[in-house]
């Protein structure tokens, strides 16, 4: 069944095979699902007609209540039409795009140039599939008109998904596209497969870092003999999130003693709640006090943090230089923008939550780092703030 999200519509699992042109991408919605939502559509519509036929003859506005079961049903019989009907078949060559698209009982077609599209984007994408919320990444053309968008490829596996992006912008010649907050970032298809200390030696990553320049006040910068360690201030929690948790707890806490009032066997249960909530709470307010840092070294990058206690660090995750092909700032999983370290076996975070101006100096304070790794002067390019 074809799943749309975020603008994209697309069958998982499905990929366009790189050759000779034309090649056609085929989506086709599910027509035994559609059928079955409007079987069920109309019973639904049926029933509430039915058992609602009393009301219809009583006075306003009582004789509107049964349309409040009729017209979602109308509505659900729709929507199973329309994922019935639904049909996209996309031609591809060399210079252009053919989009023809069957929605209902017509087919309306589209042509416009292959230069319209800015690059091969990997993205990720949610959708819900048996009362549950899957995740999946998709190698997609975008575009401003949701109705041009194309997606390639997609795939569970987001190493998998990022192959399939690399090969698709070989393949067209175009850029290898990357989200970030400000747009895309992109890289040139014969860059595709080269690490980010080489476009930065050579100059085609640009950094405005310059040594002596200050560091944000939510940043701490130390540098060494052979490594930069980047510290990140800032919670990584947001405090919507910590006012969220707060109100839960206020609010669940609050319901047992308010029903508890003429039952002492739920104070107990309220009283259990309470530690459960409390423990994860003190999870959250423990992870507050945690420092992020990143740790630069000649031939690798650390993701790590370190607690109060000022001990050894523990790393989230150790990327060697060679592995690391971009570098953006894009939103972070629990709000507010973080600093993305893109390889070929995923997309790493650093400093979640930081300011948007930390984070354009670390960004930049890395990329002059990776630059100079190659000669051995890596640990030099900073300055102890």
């Amino acid at each position: 069944m074809a799943i749309y999200s975020q603008g994209y519509t697309f069958n998982l699992g499905s990929r366009v095979e790189t050759g000779a042109f034309p090649v056609t991408v085929l989506t086709k919605g599910n027509a035994i699902g559609g059928i079955f939502i409007m079987v069920f559509a109309i019973f639904w519509s049926a029933t509430a007609l039915f058992i609602g036929q009393d009301i219809l003859q009583e006075e306003m506005p009582f004789k509107l209540l049964p349309f409040a079961f009729i017209i979602p049903g109308v509505g659900l019989a729709f929507f199973g039409l329309y994922s019935a009907l639904l049909r996209i078949e996309t031609t591809l060559d060399e210079r252009q795009v053919t989009i023809r698209k069957r929605t209902w009982f017509t087919t309306r077609t589209q042509t416009l140039p292959l230069s319209d599209y800015p690059g091969v984007l990997r993205k990720r994408v949610t959708y819900n599939r048996n009362k549950r919320t899957h995740t999946a990444w998709i190698a997609a053309l975008p575009h401003d008109d949701k109705t041009k968008r194309i997606v390639l490829g997609s795939s569970s596996d987001e190493a998998e998904a990022r192959k399939l992006v690399e090969d698709y912008a070989r393949w067209l010649n175009i850029p290898a596209l990357e989200s970030t907050v400000d747009g895309f970032e992109a890289r040139a298809p014969e860059d595709v497969d080269r690490s980010l200390a080489e476009l930065a030696a050579e100059g085609k990553v640009a950094s405005s870092y310059r040594a002596g320049k200050a560091a944000p006040a939510e940043i701490h910068v130390e540098t060494g003999s052979d490594m930069i360690i980047v510290s990140f201030l800032k919670s990584g929690v947001p405090r919507w999130l910590i006012t969220i948790l707060v109100g839960m707890v206020a609010a669940v806490v609050g319901a047992f003693v308010g029903f508890g009032l003429a039952d002492d066997s739920v104070y107990m249960a309220a009283a259990m709640a309470g530690i459960v909530i409390a423990v994860v709470f003190f999870g959250v307010i423990r992870g507050m006090k945690t420092r992020r840092q990143l740790i630069l070294r000649r031939d690798r990058v650390l993701i790590a943090s370190l607690g109060k206690d000022g001990k050894e660090p523990k790393i989230s995750a150790e990327l060697m230089l060679d592995d690391i092909e971009g570098l953006r700032i894009d939103r972070a999983q629990l709000g507010g923008n973080a600093l993305w370290f893109d390889t070929d076996r995923g997309s790493f975070p650093a400093g979640d939550n930081s300011p948007r101006a930390a984070l354009d100096y670390v960004r930049d304070l890395v990329i002059a780092a990776l630059a100079t790794a190659g000669d051995g002067s890596a640990g030099k390019s900073g300055t102890k703030t």
